[in-house]
């Protein structure tokens, strides 16, 4: 059976360029980015968006529905292609707002369905995620020491409490003192751990 696997951490840890390596390196492995699904979601509605723009605003343009709708279609096609792939699902269920923080996060009977096979976190300390956010800010709002802490504690808890519903792995890679090349050896290391490994 092929595995699914939940890759998430706040913005800036290495997410992205972390599920482009698993991509790159493992033929066949599925990746969804839950960005670039909303992205299209709301262009089908008429409302065309960039990802900084879908960063900047949020739940002003990306409704709990939007959220539940895309759940639905990931689940479903998690369904068909998981008899034939891995998949790795790029995401983050807490967002930050203009108020503060907000999660939309899966519900239990997705999570019964999607059945992730193991979750992988990143974090890196609040001083180098600030800076990283800084050199390349596309579209993240400016964080705090004290924000950078608290957006990962939570993101982290989310995670957890998938895997505990789940009952699968939950690992966290620390990106802090770690390259593009080192966190994903780092990665490879744990998905070869589930027998999922290049070819």
């Amino acid at each position: 059976m092929h595995k699914v696997i939940l890759l998430t951490g706040a913005p800036g840890t290495g997410k992205t360029t972390l599920r482009r390596g698993f991509t790159e390196r493992i033929v066949g492995i599925q990746g969804f980015d839950y960005g670039e699904l909303l992205l299209r979601r709301k262009a089908r509605e008429g409302l065309s968006l960039q990802y900084e723009e879908l960063r900047r605003q949020s739940a002003a343009v990306i409704s709990p529905a939007d959220v539940a709708a895309t759940d639905d279609w990931v689940v479903s096609e998690i369904g068909r292609l998981r008899s034939s792939s891995h998949i790795i699902i790029d995401s983050h269920a807490l967002t930050r707002e203009a108020y503060g923080f907000r999660a939309v996060p899966f519900s239990l009977v997705h999570l019964r369905d999607l059945g992730f096979d193991a979750v992988i976190a990143l974090r890196c300390d609040a001083e180098v995620l600030l800076k990283r956010v800084k050199t390349d800010p596309g579209g993240r709002r400016e964080l705090t020491v004290e924000t950078a802490r608290e957006i990962q504690i939570l993101q982290q808890s989310l995670s957890l409490t998938y895997a505990v519903a789940c009952a699968c792995p939950f690992h966290v890679i620390d990106t802090t003192d770690l390259n593009a090349a080192e966190v994903l050896q780092a990665g490879l290391e744990l998905l070869a751990k589930l027998g999922i490994t290049p070819e």
